[in-house]
């Protein structure tokens, strides 16, 4: 949580890592269960609460990388332009993230309302009047340790810049037969430049911003050749991706007036494809 990046490689070992990752929290979470003997009961719902809460937010991203993977990117025919939603499972995963952390005083709260926590009150009674006084003290642990939790999910999420709730919900790309125009998640107007001015995508590098690790495109111009820096913050295409899609349809304008057509759609997704076959000759 301390580093948000919002940047994914889409091939087969992210699906895989998040994969293993929920079936390592459904284990921690069985774990936690043949533990509670050993812990309070407040505890012991506060490590299951987490467990159970990372496995099911990293399947639902699991699945929204599959889904990207096997489809490709979000593409749309809208105003008689090719347009491309941004991916942004990444930021609503940290989101859920921090809803997950944030809610971990109130979590142990109700754990400890709920009941009051013993040591082994079953299998020794005789001894629960002694030990109560040890089961008060992490009972005030757990509510501590919750608080510290969402206090420090508070302060996090107050630093990310991208956040469900400041970012557009338009494209982020919009390919016209006239120009191209990209529209940064935290900006209120689009960038757009005309195809005859022949943009050419320079590189892409990855600042980190605070806390969040962001991703910009340079693009040079005919009439400028100092780049001009976008914010392309989940836009889920690598550099070769992007200036391949840059490239045809600023050397080559025979293809522009596609874009205002069903086929345009069926053009940018080949080019987003690493199938040279799918390119236009």
């Amino acid at each position: 949580m301390l580093t948000n990046k919002y940047d994914v490689p889409l091939n087969g070992a992210s699906t895989t890592s998040l994969t293993v990752n929920i079936f390592v929290q459904c284990f921690l979470a069985l774990i936690y269960s043949f533990l509670l003997w050993l812990m309070p009961f407040s505890m012991y719902v506060l490590l299951i609460y987490f467990a159970l809460g990372q496995a099911l937010t990293r399947f639902f991203y699991a699945r929204a990388l599959s889904r990207r993977r096997r489809y490709g990117p979000d593409l749309t025919l809208s105003n008689d332009a090719v347009c491309l939603f941004p991916f942004t499972a990444p930021i609503k995963l940290v989101a859920a993230d921090f809803i997950l952390v944030a809610a971990f005083f109130p979590v142990s709260l109700v754990a400890c309302l709920l009941t009051r926590s013993s040591i082994l009150p079953i299998a020794f009674p005789q001894i629960l009047n002694a030990i109560r006084a040890v089961t008060d003290a992490m009972d005030v642990f757990t509510i501590v340790l919750g608080l510290a939790g969402t206090v420090t999910a508070l302060l996090l999420r107050h630093s990310a810049a991208y956040r469900t709730n400041t970012i557009h919900r338009a494209p982020i790309l919009t390919l016209s037969p006239t120009h191209l125009e990209f529209h940064p998640l935290l900006e209120t107007a689009p960038v757009r430049i005309p195809w005859d001015q022949r943009p050419f995508l320079v590189n892409i590098d990855y600042p980190v911003v605070k806390r969040d690790t962001t991703k910009r495109a340079h693009i040079t111009t005919t009439d400028s050749q100092t780049p001009t820096t976008i914010d392309i913050t989940c836009l889920d295409l690598t550099y070769e991706q992007l200036q391949r899609l840059i490239g045809c349809f600023a050397c080559r304008p025979q293809y522009r007036d596609t874009l205002a057509t069903e086929g345009g759609i069926e053009l940018v997704r080949g080019l987003t494809e690493d199938n040279p076959a799918l390119w236009p000759r």
